[in-house]
Order: structure tokens, then sequence, then C-alpha cells
């Protein structure tokens, strides 16, 4: 189970001494991993009992914390669902899949997640990496030089495009916009930049929507060097939520599990300490 600190946490002094009594760590350990404004893995606990009881402990310090199952991040469930455009009223935001409209009411907007998704990852895991203890002098031959050099162009060829997914507070289906293939002629004057333009739009839309957090944090976050797929996953029971809306008639780009498995659980953090907080 992942204990996680939420963006209300100003990393100052004051907040690291609690956290480090609280937790048994050091502050540079602490200070590492846990940055101000941001979703951070406090403590991965294998006994989920043990991992409330330090969440009660944090949130008695004053702390925003939810408990999270690291399988969220691979529910398949939790489906993402392209947009092809956006439009917005003064009640709802129109989200425009497959030449319809469906209405969501800004109040029903939990955040945003922004990122880069990559494809074409390249693995990493143990079989990437080597020991010094296994390195040897060679005089590779020619034939070898040129596999090799094959080798490395085609780990490094991957493509990556901008990206956005809108969480909701009753549903949770995602819906992702592609920066490459999203119709931004909602903003009026787009720039033409798409990065520039998601970016544009997805603070419009947190403001429409009475001020929804905006995560932009993956590659600061010590959530996301926990988006691995979980081992022995188990499968998990949706809960009871409308269907899911149909995707656009374009077939589905290839995505990036550790964006996906990232913005999930970053989603679920959000959608917990909401419910708990207006309970």
């Amino acid at each position: 189970m992942l204990v996680l600190l939420g963006p209300s946490f100003e990393g100052s002094n004051e907040e690291y001494a609690k956290l480090a009594r609280a937790t048994g760590l050091v502050a540079y350990d602490l200070r590492t991993k846990l940055k101000p404004k941001t979703w951070g893995v406090v403590r991965a606990l294998g006994d989920s009992v043990k991992a409330q009881e330090l969440a009660e402990q944090l949130r008695a310090d004053g702390f925003r914390i939810a408990v999270i199952d690291p399988v969220v991040g691979h529910d398949a469930e939790r489906k993402f669902v392209p947009l092809d455009g956006i439009s917005l009223d003064e009640d709802n935001m129109l989200l425009r899949l497959r030449g319809r409209e469906m209405p969501i009411p800004w109040g029903a907007c939990l955040c945003a997640v922004r990122g880069e998704v990559q494809l074409g990852r390249r693995p990493t895991g143990p079989q990437s990496r080597s020991s010094s203890s296994t390195f040897r002098a060679v005089v590779p031959s020619s034939s070898e030089v040129q596999v090799f050099r094959e080798s490395m162009t085609s780990l490094s060829d991957f493509d990556a495009y901008a990206a956005a997914d809108l969480h909701f507070v009753t549903v949770k289906w995602i819906a992702r916009i592609d920066a490459r293939h999203f119709d931004f002629s909602v903003l009026g004057d787009p720039s033409g930049n798409p990065a520039e333009d998601l970016d544009r739009l997805i603070d419009i839309i947190a403001e429409r929507s009475g001020g929804m957090r905006v995560d932009r944090s993956i590659r600061a976050s010590s959530v996301a060097s926990f988006t691995g797929r979980p081992t022995g996953m188990r499968s998990m029971t949706p809960a009871s939520s409308p269907r899911v809306p149909t995707a656009s008639s374009r077939p589905p780009a290839p995505s990036d599990s550790h964006f996906d498995a990232y913005s999930r659980i970053i989603a679920e953090a959000e959608r917990l300490t909401r419910q708990r907080s207006s309970s």
C-alpha cells in the first residue's frame, strides 16, 4: 500500500520534522522524495493495517493523506476515452466524441493530469542493468559494432505527445486529450502549438470548474516510481458507475503504462481525500 502525502504540503522544516517523527525516516530521505505542492509517497507498506495506522497519525498532524493500492494504476476498468474536442458553456463542459456531445457538470470535475505520453518507452528493470563486476575489456568486430548501432537506434526511436487526462468525481473512466489530434478551436485563437494550446485549455477548464487541481508533477513526484505493474496483480471488481462512453471513431493510439498508472493513482488520491473532507 502507498501512503501518499498531498499537494497541500509546503515543504517547511517544521513539516519535515513532523514527518520524520511519524515515520522514523531521516529528513534527508524525506526531502528527496517529498516535494512541495506535489503528491508524494511517504511510505510503501505491505501491511494495509499499518498503512492505515500511519495515515491516521499523519492526518492528526494536519497532513492531507491518501492510502492507495498500487494496483489502481493498472485497473482496466478505469478506461481512457480519447476526445475529439470540447465545448464550454456556463453550466457544463461538453465532451465531443464520435460526433456527439456528453455534458459534464462543472462540479463533477475532479482533477486533470497533464504530462507526456511516451510510446516505445525503453524497458527498465533488472535485465536492463549491468553490474560492474561483469565488465571486461573487449575489441568488437565491425559486424558487432553495426549490430550495436542498430540496436541503439531502435531503442531511442520512440514517439511522444502532450496529453491531459480529465478525471471526474462520479465515474472512473477518464477523458484523454491527445494534443496531436484534438480540436482546439474552443480557444478561439489557438496558437498552433499543441502543447501550449493544451496548457491554455486545461487552465481554462480548471478555472471554470471552480479551481480543480491540475497535476503537472510526473517528473518530480515520487509516485512515478511506483507505476510499474504490481507483482501478482489481482483482478479488481469494478464499482457500479455509468457506462464508459463510446470512444472516438479513430482507432485508439498505443499508450504509455507509466503515465497511465500515474494518472490513475493521482486521481484516486484526489477522489479519496475529497470524499474524506466532505464527509
